[in-house]
């Protein structure tokens, strides 16, 4: 989850791409998107190409396949090779071959893994989160953003009388790209 002016303008931007297949309102927008799909999918299979060969090791397909967002177990990973004839560790999968087994993956719903990675931390089961609890993940875990950043972020957020986030609210915010 990237985010946020000037610096953070362009990772806003970059948040507001998560669920951008859902939004898409006419078919020239879903064709754009799909090819943004398609960029992201090349650019994964040649950030996870260690060697450069043009092709990935098994284990550098699930990182790959992970990398773009896909929640999958490792027999997942190892029935999608197997059905395009890759078995064993020392098997290998070219772009073409990488592609097709992402298109037949189902779309993402980034705001329902959104909603579930947050419910994680809802401690009361009602659909909050502390800001401070939000800070120390967005600030310290994964693409992390920056205290200023934090701050850019949390103006567009109504905080209740207890510091508490909506979780829905949140979501809305990511997928509305403000």
């Amino acid at each position: 989850m990237t985010l946020l002016l000037s610096r953070s303008k362009t990772k806003k931007k970059e948040i507001s791409q998560i669920g951008s297949f859902a939004r898409a309102k006419d078919s020239r927008d879903q064709d754009h998107m799909a090819q943004q799909n398609k960029d992201l999918v090349g650019e994964a299979f040649e950030l996870f190409d260690s060697d450069g060969d043009g092709h990935l090791l098994v284990s550098e397909v699930a990182s790959a396949i992970r990398a773009l967002g896909h929640v999958m177990t490792d027999t997942d990973i190892k029935n999608m090779l197997k059905k395009i004839g890759v078995e064993g560790r020392g098997g290998k999968v070219d772009l073409n071959r990488f592609k097709q087994m992402h298109s037949s993956l189902p779309a993402q719903n980034y705001t329902r893994q959104l909603e579930e990675a947050l419910r994680t931390v809802d401690k009361e089961g009602g659909g909050f989160v502390q800001a401070s609890e939000l800070k120390h993940l967005l600030t310290n875990m994964g693409d992390r953003l920056s205290d200023d950043d934090f701050n850019v972020l949390l103006e567009e957020l109504d905080i209740d009388s207890s510091g508490r986030i909506q979780f829905k609210e949140f979501v809305r915010l990511l997928a509305s790209g403000r």
